[in-house]
C-alpha cells in the first residue's frame, strides 16, 4: 500500500483511465442539485420524497443517479440508503439486520417501521449536512449513515465559498492515495488530499486523484489489498482476529466470507447462489463445494458456515474493482436496480448489448414469441427500430416479426438447435462423420462442423461493407488452379481477361439437363474419377457470386485474388480447342501477381493438386489480415471497409437439458465478451478434431431458452450461469384483461391459480398467460366456453397432474374444489366405483384410507367450475 501521497503519480497518470468532465458542467450540476434538495427542503422531506420507485426526483435518485458526474457513490445494496422503497415486492422474512414490509426495506438499527427508520435517516442527513455547511468534518464522520452516503451528502451541503469535503467517497480509495486507513483515520487522509489543491479546482483536482486511485488499485492487487478492502469497508466485521491462514468476515446481511491469506491470488470462499450469475465476468476462477467435499481446515474457525458440511464457492479475483463488484453482488438481494428512476431504459441496454442471453420462465408464458422478436431485435436491431416507428398494432407487428425471423434463417443469420440428453460436442462444435461417395461407394471420414460452429464461422465470414467490392455477405473461398500444369501464359491470359476457367470441354455445357445433352458427352462424363467430378460440380452449381478464389502459383503460394461476378456459362468458341478450357465464371481479380504464403491461414497445411476445391478454414477478413501481415498493397476499396458487422443470433431451445459440459466443452470460456474476436482478453482454442484455431466472433448472440418446471435458475451449470445474463419471463395476467368467460373475469382466474401453486409448490411452476390466448380471439361466447373446457382438460389438469404427481388433493386445493358444490368440482372424492367394504375385508378396509379419485368431465362444461376457482366465488 501507498505510504504518502503520490504527487507524481497524480500528475504523470495515464490520461485514458478516466473520462475528465468540464468543471462548469459540473458546477451547473451541482447548482441544479441545490435548487431541487436546498438544505431547508430536508427538514419537511417525506419518506415519498426520500425513497420511491418510478419517479426522477427522489432524494436518493438524485444522490445517486442524477449527481453521479459529482462522485459516484453508486453500486452495493439500497439498504445503504438506511430505508428504500422496493420494486420487488415478494414477501421476505425480517433477517441479518434488515426489515421488509410490501413497500420498504430499511436497516433495523433505524428503527421497528420504516416510517420510524425513515424519521432516524433523516435527522441523520440533516445533522451532516449542515455540519457539512459549517466545516465541522468531524460531526459528518461521526454521524450514523453510510460510509459512502454521508460523505457524497457533505460534499453537496459544504459552503461551496469555502471548499472543505472532496468528491472521493471510498474509503478504499483514500487508502490507496494515502495509505491511511479510512475507517480510522479518513480525516487525516482527507486532509493530506486537501492540502494538495492549492489554487487548482476542486473537480480538477479530484479528476487527477481519481485518476491515480485507479492506477495505484488496479496495480499488483493481491490479498494484503483485498484484506485491507475489507478492514477498511464499514460494510464487513470480521467474524474474529486473522489468522496467517484465513481472514473471515460477515456482511451486513449476515453472509460470511472468508479470504484465504495463503495464496498468491485473491481467492475467497462464499455461499453460492443466484448472486453468481450477476458478476459472472468478474470472475476468473471458480470452484463449486458440494456440503461433504473436503476444503482449506482453517475454515472450520474463521468462517465456519463455509466450513466442510456446508455447499460453498471458492472464486478468484484479478482486481479491487472485481472484488467488490464480486461482494456487493454476494451480499445484495436489493441493488441499485431497486431505486432505478427508469429500469425500462436500463433493460433495454442490456438486451440490445448481452451476447448471452438465457430467457427463463414456467411454461406458457410466451418465451417462444419473445425469443422470435428478441432474435429479429438482435439480429436486425434497425429493421426492429423502423417496424417500431410505424405504429402498427400488435397482430400487425407480430405478423411482421415472424416474416423477418424466416427470412433472416433462410439468409443463415439466425439457427436454431434443440438441447436434450443425448446432444454433444460434436453435435455443437465439430466431430468426425462418415460419407459414402455416391459414385464410388467409397467410405470417408470428414469433419463435420456443428451448429455452434457453422454460425460462428458465417458471422466471422461477414464482410464489412463489401458490397463495393462485389463480395456477398459471408463469401466462402474456393482454392483453383488455372490452366495446365506448369502453362504460366495460360493463367495469365485468362486472369487478364477476368476469368477463370476449368477443362474437361467434353463433357459440354453442364448448365444443360442431362436428359439433353449428346451420349458421347454424358459417356465422356461417365468416364471421369469422382474427384474430377467434385471440382467440376463446385465449379458450376457450388460457387456463387460474391464468393472469393484463390488462384495459385504453387502448393504454398497465392498468385491471384479474385471475386467471382459471374453465373457458369459454357463457351462453344473454345468447346473444340486444345488451346483454351470453356467451362467459365467471370471473375474480378483484385489482386495479382503476388505471393501470399498460405500456410498461416491454412494451418500450416499445403495444397494439393486438386483442380477445385472449398477453403473453410479462411474467411475474406482473415485473408486481408493476413495480406497486410505479409505486405502485400492492398486495393484502396479493401481498407474502405468500416461498416457495421451484421449481427447474427443463436436460439439454444431448452438449454437447461443438455449436459453444458460436455457440449461446449473448452468453448464455454471463449462465450464471455471479453474473451471474443475483438475483446480486451481475445482468446482462441485449437479444436480437438479439425486442429482449426477457433475463436468466437463478437457479431454473434447466443439466445438460450428454459423451462423451470423442468430444472430452476439453481440448479443450472455454474458454468452456464457465470456467462448468461437471465431474462425472466413470467405469467402477466394483464394481458388477459378484458377477457370473461361464464362471467368469469380469465386475468383473475390465472392470477389466483397461479398464487395458490406459488404457495403449494413454487413460483417456478406457474401457469402462463399463453395457455388462455386462444380465449382472446374466439368470435362468440360459445366458442369462448367450449376454448376454456378444452384448455382445463387438455392442458391445465395434466399440467397440474404433472407437477403435483397425481397428488389429487393438492390439485383440488389448486381448484378450490372443496368450496364448490360436489357437480362442479374438477375432482371428484366420492363415488368413484366400488365400496371399500364391497373391495376388502372388514378388518382390511378399517386400516386403509380411500384415496381414489377421478376427473369429473361435466365441470369442464359447468360455469360454477370455473367460478368456484375464485374466493368466495363457489356455492
Amino acid at each position: 500500500m501507498t505510504k504518502g501521497f503520490n504527487r507524481t503519480m497524480v500528475e504523470n497518470v495515464d490520461s485514458n483511465t478516466r473520462e475528465a468532465i468540464a468543471p462548469a458542467e459540473l458546477e451547473a450540476l451541482w447548482d441544479e442539485f441545490l435548487r431541487i434538495w436546498p438544505l431547508e427542503r430536508l427538514v419537511s422531506m417525506t419518506l415519498a420524497e426520500y425513497t420511491s420507485q418510478g419517479t426522477d426526483d427522489s432524494f436518493c435518485y438524485w444522490l445517486e443517479s442524477a449527481t453521479d458526474k459529482l462522485g459516484s457513490i453508486w453500486g452495493g445494496s439500497a439498504f445503504k440508503f438506511g430505508v428504500y422503497a422496493r420494486k420487488d415486492k415478494i414477501a421476505k422474512e425480517n433477517s441479518g439486520g434488515r426489515c421488509y414490509n410490501d413497500d420498504y426495506g430499511w436497516m433495523a438499527k433505524y428503527g421497528d417501521t420504516a416510517e420510524e427508520a425513515f424519521s432516524s435517516v433523516r435527522n441523520e442527513i440533516i445533522k451532516v449536512a449542515k455540519a457539512a455547511r459549517n466545516g465541522d468534518l468531524h460531526a459528518v464522520q461521526a454521524a450514523d449513515l453510510g460510509e459512502a452516503i454521508r460523505w457524497k451528502i457533505a460534499f453537496l451541503y459544504q459552503d461551496r465559498s469555502h471548499i472543505t469535503v472532496l468528491p472521493i467517497f471510498s474509503g478504499a480509495m483514500l487508502s490507496a492515495l494515502t495509505g491511511k486507513s479510512a475507517k480510522s483515520e479518513r480525516l487525516i487522509a482527507h486532509e493530506m488530499l486537501m492540502d494538495q489543491l492549492g489554487d487548482r479546482n476542486i473537480f480538477e483536482h479530484s479528476y487527477n486523484l481519481l485518476k491515480a486511485a485507479d492506477s495505484l488499485m488496479k496495480a499488483d492487487f493481491d490479498v494484503s489489498k483485498a484484506q485491507a478492502y475489507f478492514d477498511e469497508s464499514d460494510e464487513f466485521r470480521a467474524i474474529k482476529p486473522s489468522t496467517q491462514y484465513v481472514a473471515g468476515y460477515e456482511t451486513i446481511g449476515g453472509k460470511q466470507i472468508a479470504l484465504i491469506k495463503q495464496n498468491k491470488k485473491v481467492t475467497l470462499f462464499m455461499q453460492p447462489g443466484d448472486w453468481l450469475p450477476t458478476v459472472k465476468t468478474k470472475i476468473s476462477s471458480l470452484k463449486e463445494y458440494t456440503a461433504d467435499e473436503p476444503r482449506n481446515s482453517n475454515l472450520g474457525a474463521n468462517a465456519p458456515t463455509l466450513a466442510a458440511g456446508n455447499p460453498a464457492v471458492s472464486v478468484i479475483v484479478e482486481s479491487l474493482d472485481d472484488l467488490k463488484a464480486v461482494c456487493s453482488a454476494y451480499d445484495s438481494e436489493v441493488t441499485n436496480a431497486e431505486i432505478d428512476s427508469d429500469p425500462e431504459n436500463r433493460t433495454e441496454v442490456s438486451v440490445s448489448s448481452s451476447l448471452n442471453q438465457i430467457l427463463y420462465g414456467p411454461p406458457g408464458t410466451g418465451k417462444t414469441y419473445a425469443t422470435t422478436e428478441r432474435a429479429v431485435m438482435l439480429a436486425d436491431p434497425a429493421w426492429m427500430a423502423d417496424l417500431n416507428a410505424q405504429g402498427l398494432n400488435d397482430v400487425e407487428i407480430r405478423s411482421q416479426v415472424k416474416q423477418r425471423y424466416e427470412q433472416l434463417v433462410t439468409d443463415k443469420r439466425i439457427g436454431f438447435t434443440t438441447f436434450h440428453q443425448s446432444f454433444s460436442y460434436e453435435d455443437f462444435i465439430e466431430g468426425i462423420r462418415a460419407k459414402t461417395d455416391d459414385e464410388s461407394g467409397q467410405i470417408d471420414y470428414c469433419v463435420e462442423s456443428g451448429v455452434f460452429k457453422e454460425i460462428a464461422d458465417r458471422a466471422n465470414s461477414n464482410v464489412l461493407n463489401g458490397q463495393s467490392l462485389g463480395l456477398s455477405e459471408s463469401p466462402a473461398v474456393w482454392k483453383i488452379s488455372i490452366g495446365r500444369r506448369g502453362d504460366k501464359e495460360m493463367r495469365e491470359r485468362y486472369i487478364q481477361a477476368g476469368e477463370a476457367r476449368i477443362g474437361w470441354n467434353d463433357t459440354g455445357d453442364l448448365s444443360i439437363d442431362v436428359d439433353d445433352r449428346e451420349e458421347e458427352q454424358q459417356t465422356y462424363w461417365d468416364s471421369l474419377s469422382y474427384r474430377n467430378h467434385d471440382a467440376i460440380n463446385a465449379f458450376v452449381n457450388d460457387i456463387k457470386i460474391g464468393d472469393v478464389l484463390l488462384c495459385l502459383k504453387d502448393v504454398e503460394t497465392v498468385q491471384a485474388v479474385g471475386i467471382v461476378t459471374s453465373d457458369y456459362f459454357f463457351d462453344q468458341n473454345a468447346a473444340g480447342s486444345e488451346r483454351d478450357y470453356a467451362h467459365v465464371r467471370k471473375v474480378n481479380w483484385l489482386l495479382t501477381d503476388i505471393e501470399l504464403s498460405i500456410l498461416s491461414l491454412n494451418s500450416g497445411k499445403r495444397m494439393v493438386q486438386q483442380t477445385l476445391y472449398l477453403l473453410p478454414r479462411i474467411n475474406w477478413n482473415e485473408l486481408v489480415e493476413e495480406l497486410q501481415r505479409q505486405d502485400i498493397s492492398l486495393p484502396f476499396s479493401l481498407n474502405d471497409s468500416g461498416a457495421e458487422k451484421r449481427n447474427y443470433v443463436l436460439i439454444i431451445d431448452e438449454i437447461n437439458r443438455g449436459n453444458i459440459s460436455r457440449i461446449f466443452g473448452e468453448l464455454i470460456t471463449l462465450l464471455e465478451p471479453d474473451k471474443r474476436k475483438g475483446g480486451a482478453d481475445e482468446r482462441s482454442v485449437i479444436l480437438p478434431y479439425s486442429k482449426d484455431s477457433f475463436s468466437v466472433p463478437d457479431n454473434l448472440y447466443v439466445l438460450g431458452t428454459m423451462n423451470t418446471a423442468d430444472k430452476s435458475l439453481a440448479q443450472l451449470d455454474l458454468a452456464l450461469r457465470r456467462r448468461f445474463e437471465f431474462v425472466e419471463q413470467m405469467p402477466e395476467p394483464k394481458l388477459l384483461a378484458g377477457v370473461s368467460v361464464h362471467g368469469v373475469d380469465i386475468a383473475e382466474l390465472m392470477d389466483v391459480l397461479n398464487q395458490r401453486i406459488e404457495v403449494l409448490l413454487d413460483r417456478d411452476h406457474m401457469l402462463g398467460h399463453a395457455y388462455f390466448w386462444p380465449l382472446k380471439t374466439a368470435e362468440s361466447d360459445e366458442q369462448r366456453e367450449q376454448l376454456l373446457a378444452d384448455i382445463f382438460a387438455k392442458r391445465i389438469i395434466p399440467l397440474l397432474q404433472e407437477y403435483f404427481f397425481a397428488d389429487w388433493e393438492r390439485i383440488g386445493w389448486v381448484l378450490n374444489d372443496s368450496q364448490k358444490p360436489p357437480a362442479a368440482r374438477f375432482i371428484e372424492l366420492t363415488n368413484v366405483g366400488r365400496s371399500m367394504a364391497d373391495l376388502f375385508p372388514q378388518d382390511v378396509a378399517e386400516q386403509i384410507s380411500d384415496r381414489r379419485y377421478r376427473i369429473n368431465p361435466n365441470a369442464f362444461t359447468d360455469p360454477a367450475a370455473y367460478r368456484g376457482i375464485l374466493p368466495g366465488g363457489g356455492a
